[in-house]
């Protein structure tokens, strides 16, 4: 299953932003809730963004006080990080660029291919309808040099007039052979379109080479001026034609989802681009548990299947640089649940090619700079615990923790959740959860002492010792949970609370709380391990609170059992899902058949 944006490894993002790579791009600051609140662009990411952390100006030192991760994507050059820079603004209105952004769109050009004798124009609105559009591009002067040069080369209609009109200033001026003149017909301004058309696609070679070459005649004839002309519409052309990304491609209805699996020693990621009309809609990082990261096609398999499940908006089709296991299997899935055809394929060329190997390139770059903040996160776990012995001035340093919380609603389905972090990094093999099962309702205090008698109890049986015992509340929480411990024959672990207000921390004989450093190495993880534990509580309380959902409105349908409930629980996971999916979707489950289908459609909706 795939964990999305599962950051295992945070560390301060003053020392993350050294890890970054020196290449164009754009950079992505999110705040502790996973918020994007700023998006700039950089020629290099690690120098901007570094840039943060020791500015003195107000507006860089408000920008810092938010961060919390950084996300980033690499691009080919300056103009398709502008442009990715604004379509990211405009998409997820991050609350610190508001007074950046700009309500103008970059420009395109377009042809109003349906006429019999199209016009070339420049335009800031894409819009679905019969134009062929070129862009976006970044800057609009280069646009018009170009389109002027473009004008000369190649006399297409530029003047907005309907036919049949009188001579255009372009005919007087002798810039060749107009379509408002009669010297014109169909067949000539066609191949006129045709070959303005290859020049925009990219097909430029010949062009600049002629260009060129009436530059240097112009200048051996000592015309200086018409020789700088060209020169600058020489410069402007290869400036909207430079080596162009996906994120400025020219293939404006491109509507497509690209995926591509990576991996490093310790994770494997699987990248998703969404392209929606020939740009960048979104870019996810997903963290998968994995078995073995080399089978690529099932790690594929599996994650589509699960990504499409829950999502409400499918692109007209996906590509991979490895085909998935069951390809047939899920594009049959998609078209029953999108009712339309969504082909996967492996695209060898073209833009599709482009789009695959821009994705896998900042995957690559993600996934190496997760394993540089692997090795810089052991540095900064030592750190945190040496720091954390010497705050609370603890007898040995807590190697291994455990910390416990408890979540529930107004008393009902109460729970508690034990996470343990080992040398600083969480082991989620020896997580536990606990069903309360004697405490009353609203007292945690008695549901800690009873997490605690059962703790213990087990401690018995096991060979290694927590070092510090942590647990999440305030005064009283430390009180029951010390009490326990006394009675118990592990006197000598340590234990402490920490209140969320504050972020005070009790030990059972000091009197006062004590106040962890603000920006100290052992606040932060601290309040790792704390966020850690609630996060684990909260999310088994959901799970059994969505379960008795599911159950008491599953238990009066007639024909479905144990099994069948069970089942569809293990399928869609929530009341929700199962409550929005079609009759097809549910008789996808092995043991539901089509009346059982219609039979729960009808009961719950």
């Amino acid at each position: 299953m795939p964990n999305k944006n599962l950051d295992k490894l945070h560390i301060d993002p003053r020392n993350s932003s050294k890890l970054l790579p020196q290449s164009n791009g754009v950079y992505i600051f999110k705040n502790q809730d996973d918020k994007i609140v700023y998006v700039g662009k950089a020629k290099n990411l690690k120098s901007r963004v570094s840039s943060y952390f020791t500015s003195k100006e107000t507006r860089a030192k408000r920008i810092k006080k938010e961060i919390y991760s950084i996300d980033f994507i690499i691009s080919e050059n300056e103009e398709d990080a502008l442009i990715l820079e604004n379509d990211l603004i405009k998409k997820n209105k991050p609350k610190l660029n508001v007074r950046l952004k700009d309500d103008k769109s970059f420009p395109y050009i377009k042809i109003n291919i349906q006429d019999d004798f199209p016009q070339f124009f420049i335009t800031r609105n894409l819009i679905k309808d019969n134009g062929k559009y070129f862009g976006p591009y970044a800057n609009v002067s280069n646009v018009r040099k170009t389109l002027n040069q473009l004008g000369k080369l190649f006399p297409y209609r530029s003047c907005e007039e309907k036919l049949p009109f009188k001579l255009c200033m372009d005919f007087h001026i002798k810039r060749g052979k107009k379509p408002c003149s009669s010297q014109a017909n169909k067949d000539e301004y066609k191949k006129i379109v045709e070959q303005t058309i290859s020049f925009l696609e990219g097909n430029t070679k010949k062009t600049l080479d002629f260009l060129n070459l009436s530059m240097w005649d112009a200048s051996k004839s000592q015309d200086y001026e018409k020789a700088a002309s060209i020169r600058d519409n020489i410069a402007a052309i290869e400036s909207i034609f430079e080596k162009q990304s996906v994120i400025t491609s020219k293939k404006t209805n491109l509507n497509l989802d690209a995926f591509d699996v990576a991996a490093n020693n310790l994770e494997t990621w699987v990248d998703v681009l969404q392209v929606r009309n020939g740009k960048i809609k979104n870019r996810d990082h997903f963290q998968m548990e994995v078995q073995d990261f080399h089978d690529k096609r099932q790690i594929l398999s599996s994650f589509i299947k699960t990504y499409y499940l829950k999502n409400d908006y499918p692109p007209n089709e996906i590509i991979v640089d490895n085909f998935p296991y069951d390809k047939e299997d899920i594009e049959k899935f998609l078209k029953i649940k999108y009712s339309k055809n969504i082909k996967i394929s492996k695209p060898e060329r073209g833009s599709k090619k482009e789009i695959i190997q821009f994705l896998s390139k900042n995957l690559n770059r993600w996934v190496e700079y997760r394993e540089n903040r692997v090795n810089q996160n052991e540095e900064a776990a030592k750190l945190s615990l040496l720091d954390i012995k010497k705050q609370l001035e603890l007898k040995k340093n807590p190697e291994l923790i455990e910390c416990f919380d408890i979540s529930h609603i107004q008393g009902t389905s109460v729970v508690a959740s034990m996470v343990v972090f080992s040398n600083g990094k969480p082991d989620k093999s020896k997580y536990r959860r606990f069903e309360l099962k004697n405490s009353q309702k609203n007292d945690d205090y008695s549901a800690l002492k009873e997490i605690f008698q059962r703790r213990l109890k087990r401690l018995e049986n096991e060979e290694i010792l927590p070092d510090l015992m942590l647990v999440d509340g305030g005064k009283g929480q430390l009180t029951a949970t010390y009490q326990e411990l006394k009675k118990s024959k592990f006197k000598n672990i340590q234990i402490a609370s920490i209140a969320k207000q504050r972020e005070e921390i009790f030990l059972p004989e000091n009197k006062e709380s004590i106040i962890l450093k603000n920006g100290s190495y052992g606040k932060h993880m601290i309040q790792r391990i704390r966020d850690e534990a609630h996060r684990f509580a909260v999310e088994y309380h959901r799970k059994k609170r969505s379960k008795k959902m599911i159950s008491s409105e599953l238990d009066s349908i007639s024909g479905i059992g144990p099994k069948k409930k069970k089942a569809l629980i293990q399928f869609f996971g929530s009341v929700k899902n199962i409550r929005n999916s079609t009759v097809e979707e549910l008789a996808k489950v092995k043991i539901i058949n089509t009346k059982d289908a219609k039979r729960i459609k009808d009961s719950i909706n």
